[in-house]
């Protein structure tokens, strides 16, 4: 028979009688152990019937042809069925000591053949999982999308509502007027034929009011009709609500009696807002706040030419021109403060202007130091020669730098420091008044000069004198140097010692 006849080797016959030989002597036949359970794809070349698929009995058949490494790569290009998995028994692990054979090396091929097979075959899986989380991912981000829709919108209505409740609340503050500033006083002009939306308005352009339309109906939903509206000059504070304001408008001012009152030449403004308070014209508290609050700049050009207002007491001191003024009793700060701005712009003529640009200065300037000749000359015979002190040292600044005028310190010390009590304010105007510190002339004026001592500023005698002083009976003494100077308060000091 041939050796590869129906796969089978004469020495599987050799087995099989030995196997069975113990029957024939009456012995049952010896139980052999177990062996430890291959692979499925393993090959053992001595046993034909353990081949167990085509493609072993092919490697067997090619085996005394080919060599062991051509068998090996022929292996490895076979393709494989897909193998079952099974369960494999618990099996105690023998110690081989042999040498690697055939055997083993085919098995290694088998199993990495094997393991590609199985991991081709579960790939499919995988790309379902894969698709799976895909299809999970893009879920999320669908619900995040919807989600963020959601908080945008929601957003929006929380904003819609706010700006809503705010301008609800505006509008019956402009009613209400809760929490508004009572102190400050802020001037509105109404114009002839005016009605309501005028008025409303006017109200809108002071700042007084922030909703218009809002006003505008409730106004009229009031009661009030478009007529009987006074033109004129109206001063509110912006606690007083729209309504009042608008019945302000509408009832007339009852007009009092003439008072006549003069302010003297040298008054300060705190001086003649005392006399107008005692002779019941107006307040002295409602003059402050209007001439501290409200800037004349845009009716009156020597006011809007000021540039250092922060820096003054009083903006407006020096303007308030001494004269004798008639005032209703009763009447508003503002017209109160306007008449003695009006009586200043009527004074300053055209030749004091062509005069003060001759000296090189400005109206503010000659006002400043004819405010230090109104309150440093004893009588109007003195003016001109203590101008001219006071133009000889501003010219010659390098060796006078400052005018040393004690006018300046007083200034400070008996007039800003009655209303002022801050330390550091009052060392911040005694810097820019007093000439003692500060160069030049002072920040402002420190009065109200008249005037005698306005032509004094603008028409100094010539002389060579830089110092002046006086002694107890207002006797001027003139010097041209620091010695002379000296000398005369030596001989003051005299005079000042004896004994009336």
């Amino acid at each position: 028979m041939n050796k590869y006849t129906n796969g089978f080797s004469d020495s599987s016959y050799d087995d099989l009688s030995s196997k069975y030989a113990g029957d024939a002597l009456g012995n049952k036949p010896q139980r052999k152990t177990a062996p430890s359970r291959k692979p499925e794809y393993d090959i053992d070349i001595s046993k034909k019937n353990t081949i167990k698929s085509s493609t072993d009995f092919e490697l067997m058949k090619s085996f005394e042809e080919e060599s062991e490494l051509e068998l090996l790569k022929k292996y490895e290009t076979m393709e494989f069925s897909k193998p079952v998995r099974r369960s494999q028994p618990v099996v105690e692990k023998r110690n081989n000591t042999k040498k690697p054979g055939l055997n083993s090396k085919l098995n290694s091929i088998k199993t990495s053949a094997r393991k590609k097979v199985y991991s081709d075959s579960t790939s499919p899986k995988k790309q379902k999982s894969n698709g799976k989380k895909k299809r999970k991912n893009s879920i999320n981000i669908t619900a995040l999308k919807n989600n963020r829709k959601t908080l945008i919108v929601f957003c929006i209505c929380i904003l819609v509502a706010i700006i809503g409740s705010s301008i609800i609340l505006s509008c019956v503050n402009d009613v209400l007027a809760i929490n508004r500033d009572s102190e400050k006083i802020i001037e509105v002009t109404l114009p002839n034929d005016a009605d309501t939306f005028t008025a409303i308005r006017a109200l809108d352009k002071a700042g007084l009011i922030k909703n218009t339309v809002f006003c505008n109906f409730f106004i009229k939903a009031m009661g009030y009709t478009d007529d009987n509206y006074l033109p004129g000059i109206y001063y509110f504070t912006p606690d007083m609500g729209v309504e009042k304001m608008i019945s302000r408008f509408k009832t007339s001012v009852q007009r009092g009696k003439i008072i006549s009152v003069t302010i003297p030449e040298g008054y300060t403004i705190d001086q003649i807002f005392n006399r107008l308070e005692k002779n019941d014209i107006c307040s002295s508290s409602s003059l402050y706040k209007v001439v501290d609050e409200i800037d004349f700049s845009d009716e009156y050009d020597f006011i809007a030419k000021i540039d250092n207002k922060e820096e003054r007491y009083h903006a407006l001191e020096g303007y308030f021109y001494p004269a004798t003024y008639e005032f209703e009793q009763g009447a508003t700060p503002g017209a109160v403060i306007r008449e003695f701005l009006d009586t200043f712009q009527k004074r300053w003529t055209e030749e004091y202007e062509k005069k003060a640009q001759a000296l090189g200065m400005s109206t503010d300037e000659i006002i400043r130091l004819a405010s230090i000749v109104e309150k440093e000359g004893a009588n109007q015979d003195q003016f001109k020669l203590i101008s001219s002190v006071l133009h000889n040292r501003l010219n010659r600044s390098g060796l006078y730098p400052t005018l040393d005028c004690d006018s300046t310190k007083d200034y400070v010390t008996n007039t800003i420091s009655q209303r002022i009590t801050s330390p550091s304010k009052i060392n911040s105007y005694i810097l820019a008044y007093s000439t003692y510190e500060k160069a030049g002339l002072p920040a402002g004026a420190i009065c109200n000069p008249g005037a005698a001592a306005i032509e004094a500023a603008l028409n100094p005698d010539t002389t060579q004198y830089y110092f002046f002083a006086h002694d107890k009976n207002k006797k001027i003494y003139m010097s041209a140097t620091l010695e002379e100077h000296n000398a005369n308060k030596r001989a003051i000091e005299k005079v000042n010692a004896q004994e009336e």
